[in-house]
């Protein structure tokens, strides 16, 4: 190749890596400007409402979906709001917990699952459910560069962080699903008459299999928990760590094994796997299906948790 040629090729590469660069700024920017105004939904606009709740707020809920459709928050205090978000883990909960203001007292709800414990396979990704607040968001962005899940572009690309999340984003930008001032979190799963029959037939056939998990238990889970343990003592507040029903838990060696860490570790934790482990035909109506409450259940076992922890009436 001709020296001419090459410096050419040179200044073109240097020419269309300056403009990609630029036109990413302006697209960041941009989609900031749109995501800071949804309110609504799990691709951004719930974790927009906890940003700004999250100091004031009295009572706090984070986990997974069986957070988000089994507790109802604000039959605790009417300051309090639920952050569970459908498909996360412990490593989401703990970055968003680690975002909280230390001298704040708040009562913290940990919605945790063996399934994250005792999972070789679970590595922590979810936490890249929070890459749209990447660079904006300093806790954050500290945590996601600990996980070691923010690729080389990632850091010279902003935009790229919105992948994943931006139909959702616009979505709601467009047609909000909700009127985020009187929303707290909390969403209930409704079985209507169609549904009911074939959830009723499938928990009726709901036989435990035999115990086959390792239940070795997962570091970087683990790893999480720990991170929330620090919150604990450095904080005021106080941490309530649980596992909510499921039909029926097939192996309850993991639990025992769980307990005993949160035990070790001296983390206040109930195990409510079994609370509703019953194929009562009256018993259905508690359940959407083998792992999730239906708005019946999860109006139940909240009621349940306020007896339990008499300081949450």
């Amino acid at each position: 190749m001709e020296q001419k040629t090459l410096k050419q090729l040179v200044k073109l590469t240097i020419l269309i890596i300056v403009i990609s660069y630029v036109v990413d700024k302006i697209l960041f920017f941009s989609l900031n400007t749109i995501s800071d105004n949804v309110m609504s939904g799990q691709a951004i606009g719930k974790l927009n409402q906890f940003l700004t709740v999250k100091d004031s707020a009295d009572v706090l809920v984070f986990g997974n979906s069986r957070a988000n459709h089994h507790i109802i928050a604000d039959q605790f205090n009417d300051n309090a709001f639920n952050m569970g978000v459908n498909g996360v883990g412990i490593a989401y909960s703990s970055t968003l917990i680690n975002s909280l203001p230390k001298d704040k007292e708040q009562i913290i709800i940990v919605h945790i699952d063996t399934k994250n414990f005792f999972n070789d396979d679970y590595d922590g990704s979810d936490i890249g459910g929070l890459r749209s607040k990447y660079n904006r968001n300093e806790e954050i962005t500290e945590a996601l560069d600990a996980s070691g899940r923010v690729s080389f572009l990632q850091n010279i690309y902003y935009s790229i962080n919105y992948n994943g999340s931006l139909i959702g984003i616009l979505k709601n930008y467009i047609k909000p699903k909700y009127d985020y001032k009187t929303y707290k979190g909390f969403d209930p799963l409704v079985v209507n008459e169609s549904q009911s029959a074939a959830r009723d037939y499938t928990l009726r056939n709901d036989i435990a299999e035999n115990c086959t998990d390792s239940h070795k238990v997962n570091q970087v889970a683990l790893n999480y928990l720990m991170k929330i343990k620090a919150v604990k003592e450095k904080s005021k507040k106080n941490f309530i760590f649980v596992t909510s029903p499921i039909h029926n838990d097939p192996c309850d060696e993991d639990n025992k094994i769980l307990n005993g860490i949160m035990s070790e570790h001296k983390l206040s934790y109930r195990d409510y796997s079994n609370l509703y482990k019953t194929t009562q035909p009256d018993d259905m109506s508690l359940w959407k299906d083998k792992t999730h409450l239906s708005n019946l259940g999860a109006e139940k076992f909240t009621m349940y948790l306020r007896e339990e922890f008499l300081f949450l009436r």
